[in-house]
């Protein structure tokens, strides 16, 4: 009897441990969960540069302002798709890669976006003429080179991996702001049923290139008023989304941004409690951060009543004084920013993942000579 028990625990053990979590899974789990915790704190670009240096390693403007990295950190591919090896903002994407790979270890959270060229006229994402949705989807003149780029993103997306073979699971959040017009595949340029036929079809392509690494994201831009039909109107289905986010930025009207914010929070927050969807702001700032106490008084105060899993703060271009969106050792706003660090409800990197952050210091030692 006695041998009987301790091959059925056995039996057990071995069907639990093949039952263990992919790591996509893994991810989507400790979103959950740090929803449930508190909000994280994250950055586009964190890693890469800061106001006053760009490409050097192992700095950050979010570091050096309070001691510890944000939890999540945002990634563009944006010149990906033309098989160029630096991203629009000059960032080479071996360096986007090394460091993707590293927020992971250390146990943090990536997200991509994709500003991607405008395949009809060859211009930036900024440029909306030449019906470019229309003619990248199947039968239209320009599928043959949206089937190109989508090979190369998947190449990208499924080479995030360790050294030891670990895949890193990502939340991609391709073609957001649509509300607004000023993209491609924006509101003057598509269709709302065009515009959910390119989601549907660019997931469709990354899931047939064999890729199983990525949540993905719905990101509207905000909108006055804004109600669950409005938020929905590009929404491509609960089968293709797994994180439902904005985009909303600040001006001097603080108030305004306070609203607007709590506006949007609470369709989504509804909306993602029915259909088991992970909430996130997906970018927000304020320009160069005129007002010292934002973070605390404007941002803070806008999300903190609502249960998300993350607000990402855009970034700080060395080379563009205007596109200067989060904290740096020289900004006024540098004080306020360790205050929205030491609330116990803002999560960044060391409070998400001490024995990730182990394991980080670990590969990094077994790869010095």
């Amino acid at each position: 009897m006695r041998k009987l028990i301790v091959t059925t625990l056995l039996m057990a053990l071995a069907a639990t441990s093949l039952q263990a979590a992919s790591p996509l899974e893994t991810l989507r789990n400790r979103l959950v969960k740090f929803q449930k915790k508190g909000i994280m704190i994250g950055h586009q670009d964190d890693p890469l540069y800061g106001m006053k240096w760009h490409f050097d390693q192992g700095r950050s403007d979010v570091k050096e302002v309070c001691g510890d990295y944000p939890a999540v950190m945002g990634f563009d591919l944006g010149n990906l798709e033309l098989d160029s090896l630096n991203n629009l903002d000059g960032v080479p994407f071996d360096r986007m890669r090394m460091e993707i790979v590293a927020h992971h270890l250390r146990g943090g959270i990536v997200t991509i976006s994709w500003h991607a060229n405008n395949p009809v006229t060859g211009k930036n994402a900024w440029d909306p003429s030449g019906n470019p949705v229309r003619e990248l989807l199947p039968r239209g003149s320009q599928n043959d080179k949206f089937l190109k780029w989508m090979n190369r993103v998947a190449v990208f997306l499924n080479s995030l991996k360790t050294r030891r073979g670990e895949t890193v699971p990502v939340i991609f959040r391709p073609w957001h702001e649509m509300h607004g017009g000023w993209f491609w595949w924006g509101k003057d340029s598509c269709t709302p049923q065009e515009y959910k036929e390119l989601f549907e079809y660019t997931i469709q392509c990354l899931r047939n290139q064999g890729v199983r690494s990525c949540l993905y994201c719905y990101s509207p831009g905000a909108t006055d008023g804004q109600t669950e039909a409005n938020y929905l109107k590009y929404y491509p289905g609960d089968e293709f989304v797994d994180v439902i986010g904005v985009d909303i930025y600040a001006g001097a009207d603080k108030d305004k941004y306070i609203r607007n914010m709590r506006d949007e929070l609470a369709v989504m927050t509804k909306y993602g409690k029915e259909h088991n969807k992970i909430v996130c702001v997906a970018e927000t700032g304020y320009r160069n951060t005129p007002d010292p106490f934002w973070f605390t008084t404007a941002m803070w105060n806008a999300v903190k009543d609502f249960k998300i899993s993350y607000v990402l703060l855009w970034r700080n271009a060395w080379d563009q004084p205007e596109e200067n969106f989060g904290p740096a050792p020289d900004k006024t706003c540098a004080e306020d920013f360790v205050n929205l660090y030491n609330l116990k409800e803002t999560l960044f990197l060391q409070d998400i993942s001490k024995k990730k952050f182990q394991q980080f210091r670990m590969h990094l030692k077994s790869q010095t000579p």
